[in-house]
């Protein structure tokens, strides 16, 4: 019997903008690992939710006269949002 090939995880690196309608920044943002498991809901779920989390934060800050020009960090100084296994989208300060 041959070797059997299986995925253990996937290393994404989404590649994010700030427009603000006159100028667009490029966010630095690390490779994120995925697990196998967590694969198949990744780009369909979790990513999409932590996408529409970033874009809130941003939103309320707009509301209140905060201009960024980096992502808003969360509760610990980071990036985006635990999810899952304890795996984390971050970009640490």
């Amino acid at each position: 019997m041959s070797a059997k090939l299986r995925l253990i995880k996937v290393v994404v690196q989404p590649i994010v903008v700030l427009d603000d309608g006159e100028n667009i920044v490029e966010v630095e943002h690390p490779a994120t690992v995925i697990p196998a498991s967590e694969w198949p809901t990744y780009s369909s779920e979790r990513f999409p939710r932590e996408f529409a989390e970033w874009q809130a934060r941003l939103d309320a800050e707009a509301a209140q006269g905060i201009v960024r020009d980096e992502l808003p960090r969360d509760e610990h100084g980071n990036h985006g949002t635990v999810q899952g296994h304890g795996n984390t989208i971050i970009e640490t300060p």
